[in-house]
């Protein structure tokens, strides 16, 4: 008897579940596989553009010189997902050294602002990109490119 009069209370309930199942998955922020990249949609920022250092003032008199370097594959990285749908801003300096063949090497993040957020795709843009050649047994170290990821867009210095 005490079974039956809780069946009104649990049918109540599981109703009152399934509704918020339902509504959280209809939510504009939730994340589903068949949602729209966020990147199609206008960048709205939520944090200031922190300050970027002087790239010049992190070059020191034997570190790569930009000159003897022509591009041959050169792509942006894509603004992070999280980050845009966040509306996150920042920038990232990242070190290289380029072989002799126009490959880089040691690619490494020196500074970011903020940690963690752009780094990735910084450092495996600049593994990709490819120089002409330089004269043979030559390297240029310690080459340095400041990513700014601003207002949905990505950009060098």
């Amino acid at each position: 008897m005490r079974l039956i009069s809780l069946l009104p209370a649990l049918f109540l309930y599981a109703l009152f579940l399934a509704g918020c199942s339902t509504a959280a998955a209809v939510l504009p922020d939730a994340v589903t596989p068949d949602r729209i990249d966020p990147r199609e949609r206008p960048f709205r920022p939520r944090s200031d553009y922190p300050i970027p250092p002087n790239v010049d003032s992190l070059i020191g008199p034997e570190d790569c010189q930009g000159s003897q370097l022509a591009a041959q594959q050169f792509e942006l990285p894509d603004y992070p997902v999280g980050a845009y749908a966040r509306g996150l801003q920042g920038w990232v300096v990242v070190r290289f050294h380029v072989y002799d063949t126009g490959n880089t090497h040691r690619v490494r993040v020196a500074r970011a602002v903020p940690s963690g957020r752009f780094d990735g795709v910084a450092v495996e843009a600049v593994e990709n990109w490819r120089f002409q050649n330089l004269p043979e047994g030559t390297a240029l170290t310690n080459c340095v490119v400041l990513f700014e990821f601003r207002m949905g867009q990505v950009r060098i210095r």
